[in-house]
């Protein structure tokens, strides 16, 4: 009898032993409905991919009809010569701005301690890409590098805007390509900010929805309602299948209409300071209720400790120290002492 309840005690262990192991694996298993619904229940990963996306979408459309732009405007007299300076622009402004963004991150991130060149010979440690950061460094260091891509929005704009009321090619395209160049500077921090919105496990999956989204709500739809609207406010400057302007009589004389479309996807790019700003306000949010929990976790030790010890006089020095050091709300205060 003792060796059959011996028995059906192992196999009980047994059997629950399997079924945790399957519970635990059911429960890390991943799947893309799962990745996707941890992406969307991420707000600030949410903000980010709209905001990249207003980037991303101008960025294609100007790309897209730049040369047709800027030889409707009457700045080239050439087709070939106006696409080709443009695309020359448009290429030195990412190859520059690029790598100048990924250097202004890479100082933000050692600021944190989230890597360490001197050790390395000056290589690069995982740390410096996000990737080995501390879960509780996630939200301050989004909030900290947030503004500092705003920034580079908000100057980028101060360049583009101007050329709407220049006639110069010259000053038109040097204006326009450090514009590009502050606005490819902010893809490193925002791929950054999208990697530490979510869990280490899901950055992958962060960085593959916010590039979906951005060619979702910016690149594919952008430019072709940039193009209707360019149609619509100068018709004389549609472009036909041989390449040329429909009617190049009509379309000297509407130089406005594509300037009025210009401003419009111009415009269109200050959506990204609106939810870059979102996204870094609701990182504080989420640095708030860290540091309330922290506090909250904090006053429930002390108060243990202050019940349990019969010397009362060290236990209230260090509550007051704590009490001192992160100043919980008069509310939190009243909870404590009661």
């Amino acid at each position: 009898s003792s060796n059959s309840n011996n028995n059906n005690s192992a196999v009980d262990a047994t059997s629950k032993h399997h079924h945790n192991k399957s519970a635990a694996d059911k429960k890390d298993k991943f799947t893309i409905l799962s990745e996707v619904k941890t992406c969307l229940n991420s707000k600030i990963l949410v903000t980010l991919s709209l905001g990249q996306a207003a980037i991303f979408g101008v960025v294609t459309a100007l790309g897209t009809f730049g040369g047709a732009f800027i030889l409707a405007l009457q700045l080239f007299d050439d087709e070939k010569v106006a696409a080709t300076w443009f695309g020359i622009t448009a290429a030195l402004a990412g190859v520059i701005g690029t790598p100048l963004g990924g250097s202004l991150v890479d100082k933000i991130l050692a600021r944190y301690g989230a890597g360490d060149n001197d050790n390395d010979g000056g290589a690069s440690s995982s740390g410096l890409r996000g990737e080995g950061v501390d879960d509780s460094l996630r939200h301050p260091i989004i909030a900290s590098i947030l503004p500092r891509m705003n920034a580079l929005v908000a100057a980028a704009m101060l360049f583009i805007f101007p050329t709407l009321a220049m006639q110069d090619a010259a000053f038109f395209l040097f204006f326009l390509f450090v514009g590009w160049t502050l606005l490819f500077a902010t893809q490193t921090g925002i791929s950054i900010c999208a990697m530490l919105s979510v869990k280490n496990a899901h950055r992958p999956n962060a960085l593959a929805f916010i590039s979906i989204a951005g060619h979702l709500l910016g690149d594919v739809p952008l430019p072709i309602i940039l193009g209707l609207i360019k149609d619509h406010l100068a018709p004389g400057c549609k472009v036909g299948e041989d390449g040329s302007f429909s009617k190049p009589e009509e379309c000297a004389s509407q130089g406005e209409g594509v300037r009025a479309t210009l401003a419009i996807a111009y415009v269109w790019v200050l959506w990204a300071l609106v939810f870059f700003e979102l996204a870094r306000r609701l990182s504080r949010i989420e640095i708030g209720k860290r540091r309330s929990d922290e506090i909250n976790s904090l006053l429930l030790e002390e108060e243990d400790s202050n019940g349990a010890t019969a010397n009362g006089e060290k236990n209230n020095s260090s509550f007051r120290y704590y009490h001192s050091k992160f100043q919980p709300t008069p509310q939190q205060s009243g909870r404590s002492l009661a």
